[in-house]
């Protein structure tokens, strides 16, 4: 049997003094050790010492020193309620301190700098937000119909026109006056008027059927696998070309550097000038394309 197993009985009035003098007192009449007491409730014997001694300021807090004396009172068979009752005497009480704080009051949110300013500018972004989007809608958007008083070209008769031709020395084609079907069947558009600059021919003929450029001027050939708007300004910004065209159709303009271009759909279109391939790719954006050639 342990030194901590052995059962010696105490009189009641045998142990007297303080809390910490009754734990030392039955801890030699059984025997037991500081050492030992130390290890059986998990303290060091120093602490076992301080409570011997009823030093309990170098115990941490009261709630430690109640718990400990607790643990010391079960382990040599001491009533603990009566030795926690007798700490109260001694003024070693768990109770917490209250501590009356001065100015305790709630503080208001404070809205900060920035959610100050937001609901503003949310406000007049609305607006512009809505503006830009229907600029977009309108600059980038391609046109489902043609414009009016231009001839739907899938709806043109693409055998050659019985009327004679005659070439003059600038290269342009012309129809003969005197064949008024041909007039007819081929109006002009409303932006190739007598306002549109002179030195350009639109074509709605195969290429090969449109006449060599004249010098100066460049042979611009349009491929369309979807129907694409076409808009062509010279120098000046007046309209040579602007018209829609269908997929699967061919356009052949003939006209003098430099001018610019807008191609909508432009993904969809194979431009050559004076025969040879031009990337579109570096100047397209949001499928539509703007470029100028010099």
């Amino acid at each position: 049997m342990s030194e901590q197993d052995e059962v010696v009985d105490l009189p009641r009035d045998a142990l007297t003094g303080s809390v910490g003098t009754r734990l030392r007192q039955a801890r030699e009449a059984r025997g037991m050790s500081i050492d030992s007491v130390g290890r059986a409730i998990k303290l060091a014997p120093r602490q076992v010492e301080a409570i011997e001694a009823d030093d309990f300021d170098s115990l941490m807090s009261p709630t430690y020193v109640r718990g400990f004396i607790r643990n010391y009172a079960a382990l040599i068979g001491l009533d603990a309620q009566t030795l926690l009752g007798s700490l109260d005497q001694q003024h070693v009480r768990a109770t917490p301190q209250l501590i009356e704080q001065a100015n305790v009051g709630v503080a208001m949110p404070v809205q900060s700098a920035r959610r100050k300013w937001l609901l503003p500018l949310l406000a007049m972004s609305v607006p512009v937000l809505a503006g830009f989007a229907l600029y977009i809608w309108f600059e980038f958007w391609p046109a489902d119909v043609p414009v009016t008083g231009q001839a739907d070209i899938s709806l043109l008769d693409p055998s050659p026109l019985d009327g004679p031709v005659s070439t003059e020395a600038s290269g342009d084609v012309r129809f003969d006056p005197a064949d008024a079907s041909a007039s007819d069947l081929l109006p002009l558009p409303a932006e190739l008027s007598s306002d549109a600059a002179p030195d350009a021919v639109v074509q709605t003929t195969p290429s090969d059927a449109v006449a060599a450029a004249a010098p100066g001027e460049h042979r611009l050939e349009f491929t369309f696998s979807t129907d694409s708007w076409v808009e062509i300004r010279d120098a000046s910004d007046a309209i040579l070309l602007s018209d829609l065209n269908r997929s699967g159709s061919t356009r052949t303009v003939n006209a003098t550097f430099p001018v610019s271009l807008v191609i909508g759909n432009a993904r969809s279109v194979t431009l050559k000038v004076d025969g040879q391939p031009h990337d579109l790719a570096p100047s397209i954006k949001v499928d539509v394309a703007r470029l100028r050639l010099e």
